[in-house]
């Protein structure tokens, strides 16, 4: 009976001729040492070979860990974790063999046992690379001359295969650099004095717990690979290798296409789009648990994760294309993607998988969850409460009766009461209540004050008008006498201007006068914001300026969300 785990000190030698016959599966990513890990491996090798030879010592030198599925009565070995190290040994085996000639029928034992073929029995590769690359990496690396055809070819490669020939190049020119025999000595050394650590578990999901334990650097390994592992494995048992083929490269065209980050964020927001809860358990368990498509694998790829990594596509990036209302529905993505949390996502993929072909509605519908985002950021709405709004706005959307028509949504509606705190919170201290939402809310302030059509740049920073701490006997504390109503207005919409990188806050605390000279003027440098040159407009900086500007730019942003009460209903 398989053991749950098995961890073992082994030399190289016993890895390599031994009763491991390493996989590197489907879901793993290409390989993507370059030749700064590549030379920094060989390099670590010598050094540990002359301090070994000068000081005399025995004790192994260790070259880190693997992780692997494997059943302890089979040789085959899936590879979770060291794909990369082993992938580069075997190519410097193949290297050493370039190099050392009288030694290479030894060293090729470490790249394949060699079939009787008399017998007809075929080579049997200690190291099989993902299918994609498995006849490349055979035919380059493990065959013998494969380096030296790779070395010395001029084929235009790409990816792991230009990383593959690149490695060769680098580990072959530092092999040929050594003596003959410090090339032997680091032969022997590799083979009788260096060791891994294998840890082998049957189950893939302890197998990527283990992993994780074990590596707190970015993980090659990540929660969608064993989805994918566990997918594609279920649709080969059930519908052949063959359409596991196609839909191992459907799957890795979709997350090329995305990006691994964000095809790993796509992941969870499926994840919550049908659990509607905040994240327990870990994104394997609970997608597992929640996906309803997840138990019919060819639906989850087709019906899933095709259509919404399309639209989530759209949505992260701000680029839906459509006959009319994309520039509306482009806006309000993009400054919900300015919002430091991602929660709006959920309900924008379903609604935006359901009504795609309706650009009318879909620029409605944004509209409004700007709203209702915004909303909830600048309330400061905690985290369990914000999941639970769009959670029942998922849950709305979904409705089989439901057309599209935003009047049935009722969570997109904001009361009253709620408008009321919307605006207070808009027309306070936003510079220090609200950290996470001030630059977002002034550019969008900025956007909304703008030519139509023209383009808006990010600030670098924003400044305030009226200095936070203005010095005695300045024009500012002259028009602020009130030490207190000068605080009031210091950290205000009002008072704030957003500067681009052109500009520095080295006259922060310089009168009004020269301030404008500074920032807003700048020879040759004017300032690209309409919020800032409105401040070229005015001579003074006072009380009564600040009022009317604030009513002024909180009224822009009330209409535009549509926060204005009706006289009855604001009397009563």
């Amino acid at each position: 009976m398989a053991k749950t785990l098995e961890a073992h000190d082994k030399l190289i030698r016993e890895i390599f001729e031994g009763s491991y016959q390493f996989e590197i599966p489907d879901y793993q990513r290409p390989y993507a040492w370059t030749t700064e890990q590549a030379g920094e491996l060989f390099d670590d090798l010598i050094s540990a070979m002359q301090e070994a030879r000068v000081s005399g010592a025995t004790s192994q030198y260790f070259l880190g860990s693997i992780v692997l599925i494997k059943n302890d009565r089979e040789p085959k070995s899936s590879v979770v974790d060291g794909q990369q190290r082993l992938s580069t040994l075997t190519m410097l085996f193949a290297v050493l063999r370039e190099a050392i000639p009288h030694a290479a029928d030894d060293i090729t034992d470490f790249l394949y046992k060699k079939g009787k073929a008399s017998l007809g029995e075929n080579n049997e590769y200690r190291l099989i690379a993902r299918e994609e690359d498995a006849d490349f990496f055979r035919t380059y690396v493990q065959e013998s001359g494969g380096i030296a055809q790779l070395v010395a070819s001029t084929d235009k490669l790409e990816d792991s295969r230009l990383r593959y020939r690149e490695n060769a190049m680098l580990l072959l020119a530092k092999a040929k650099a050594l003596q003959p025999g410090d090339l032997i000595a680091l032969w022997k050394f590799l083979a009788n004095d260096c060791s891994l650590v294998v840890i082998s578990t049957p189950d893939l999901e302890a197998a990527y717990r283990i992993f994780s334990v074990l590596n707190n650097r970015g993980l090659d390994l990540a929660p969608i690979d064993i989805i994918k592992a566990q997918v594609l494995g279920h649709i080969r048992t059930t519908a052949g290798d063959d359409k596991s083929r196609i839909y191992a490269k459907e799957w890795s065209r979709i997350e090329s296409s995305l990006g691994r980050d964000a095809f790993g964020d796509l992941f969870g927001h499926i994840r919550t789009i049908y659990a509607k809860q905040k994240q327990r358990a870990t994104l394997v368990k609970e997608f597992q648990e929640h996906v309803t498509e997840y138990k019919t694998p060819l639906d989850l790829v087709d019906k899933v994760i095709k259509p919404y990594a399309e639209v989530w596509d759209f949505i992260r990036n701000a680029d839906f294309e459509a006959t009319e209302y994309a520039e509306t529905i482009n806006e309000h993505l993009s400054w919900l993607n300015r919002v430091d949390f991602k929660d709006w996502v959920p309900p924008a993929l379903v609604y935006f998988k359901r009504f795609r072909q309706k650009p009318k509605l879909l620029a409605e519908f944004f509209g409004s969850l700007e709203r209702l985002t915004y909303f909830l950021l600048v309330t400061k709405v905690v985290i369990n409460e914000r999941i639970e709004t769009f959670a029942a706005l998922t849950k709305e959307i979904e409705s089989a009766d439901f057309s599209g028509e935003l009047a049935t949504l009722n969570t997109l509606v904001l009361t009253d009461k709620q408008k009321r705190e919307f605006t207070v919170a808009l027309d306070g201290d936003i510079y220090r209540n609200l950290p996470k939402a001030r630059m977002a809310l002034v550019l969008r302030l900025e956007s909304l004050v703008r030519a139509p059509g023209v383009q808006l740049q990010n600030a670098v920073s924003l400044e305030h008008v009226l200095p936070q701490t203005p010095p005695d006997g300045s024009d500012w504390t002259n028009w602020f006498s009130d030490e207190e109503a000068r605080e009031g207005w210091t950290h205000r919409l009002a008072n704030l201007v957003p500067l681009d990188r052109n500009k520095n806050s080295s006259a922060s605390n310089y009168d009004f006068a020269k301030k404008k000279d500074v920032y807003f003027k700048g020879k040759g440098t004017a300032s690209p914001f309409v919020l800032t040159q409105e401040v070229r407009s005015v001579s003074e900086w006072k009380p009564d300026i600040l009022t009317k500007r604030q009513e002024r730019l909180v009224g822009i942003l009330i209409a535009h969300w549509n926060l204005a009460i009706a006289t009855d209903t604001a009397a009563s």
